[in-house]
């Protein structure tokens, strides 16, 4: 058995030295893809398209209009990009049938393109988002079940991946049967997946009752929880590529009027947080790294060492850091200290 370490006071502030150099971010919210032909590849269009795709995911808004106030035209979409290449990607076509596709895919600057965002006063949704377990009941000539769909897969994981989603399906074995039913999906009764939220440790709700009307028509009906708060909407297109889209355009939309944040009016602000227990350098150096890649936070320094408890100063852009480290899950608010710290601790 290996027990933890438990490091005294010099030792931990000579380790606070040692990892107190900046970590990398994750940023593949911050990369794009734009449709290339392959017999006549227009590079400036899909790298166009590739911008408002990103774009698309921080405000949640697809509205290509976005770029256009943002000043956003080719030359200044150009000197934001960091990498760029061609890709081939899976790709689903009007028929439901799986293909391939090739796509430009752009990595742009994303400090450079918050400060866009930032200098417009918009909202923008950061990497903490919270995970949705989608549940989906279908109807056609075979019946109503629970969906198992190749084409609808592939449908849902590009538009996860063009809108930075994270979405988490069920695996549909005896315990989810157990709690859910098609029955309950076409219903919309998302209390029933509540001990489901606990088993894949998701956030939202999301259930999908899809029905093909006729041989060209569907219908969905999408609903979802956030906070407590049940909405829905129901829509019927000639396809379900097409419901899906914009059944999954509402759920980021829903997404950001919740968590979307403007940045500070009056700059960057401080804010005092105290970690505990902190029991080696491993956890230490897992807080310092969870802490940098906050999406609001610019910088982190620590202030004091003692014992098991360590003191934060972060530097923030924005609002948003309780729902930020309620949605990370690592670690939770215990409370606010009379000084404006923020008290927090491993999540159980």
């Amino acid at each position: 058995m290996i027990r933890p370490l438990r490091v005294c006071l010099a030792g931990l502030c000579l380790l606070l030295v040692l990892l107190a150099s900046p970590l990398p971010a994750n940023d593949d919210l911050y990369v794009g893809q734009g449709p290339l032909d392959p017999e006549t590849p227009d590079l400036d269009a899909a790298l166009l398209q590739a911008l408002d795709e990103v774009i698309v995911r921080l405000t949640g808004r697809v509205d290509n209009s976005i770029r256009v106030q943002l000043g956003l035209g080719l030359s200044q979409a150009r000197s934001l990009v960091q990498s760029q290449q061609r890709v081939q990607v899976p790709l689903v076509d009007e028929n439901g049938e799986i293909g391939s596709a090739i796509r430009l895919q752009v990595e742009f600057n994303s400090s450079a393109l918050d400060q866009r965002l930032a200098e417009a006063a918009l909202p923008r949704l950061g990497r903490e988002r919270p995970d949705l377990l989608l549940w989906i009941a279908i109807e056609d000539e075979q019946g109503v079940r629970l969906a198992e769909n190749a084409v609808l897969d592939a449908l849902l994981a590009e538009q996860a991946r063009r809108l930075g989603l994270d979405v988490l399906r069920p695996l549909g074995d005896a315990l989810d049967l157990g709690d859910v039913n098609p029955t309950d999906i076409r219903g919309g009764f998302l209390s029933v997946s509540d001990s489901a939220l606990q088993r894949y440790q998701a956030d939202v709700p999301v259930m999908l009752d899809l029905r093909r009307i006729q041989p060209d028509l569907w219908s969905a009906s999408w609903f979802w929880r956030i906070d407590g708060l049940d909405r829905s909407i129901n829509q019927r297109a000639d396809s379900m590529a097409s419901l899906v889209t914009s059944g999954m355009e509402a759920l980021l939309a829903s997404l950001a009027s919740r968590y979307a944040v403007r940045p500070d009016s009056l700059g960057s602000r401080r804010q005092g947080i105290v970690v505990a227990p902190i029991d080696d350098e491993v956890q230490y150096a897992e807080v310092l790294r969870y802490l940098e890649e906050l999406s609001m936070v610019e910088s982190v320094r620590v202030l004091a060492a003692r014992e098991r408890s360590i003191d934060f100063e972060l530097i923030l852009s924005s609002g948003g850091l309780v729902d930020a480290l309620t949605l990370g899950g690592l670690l939770e608010v215990q409370q606010t200290l009379p000084d404006g710290r923020l008290s927090l601790t491993f999540a159980r």
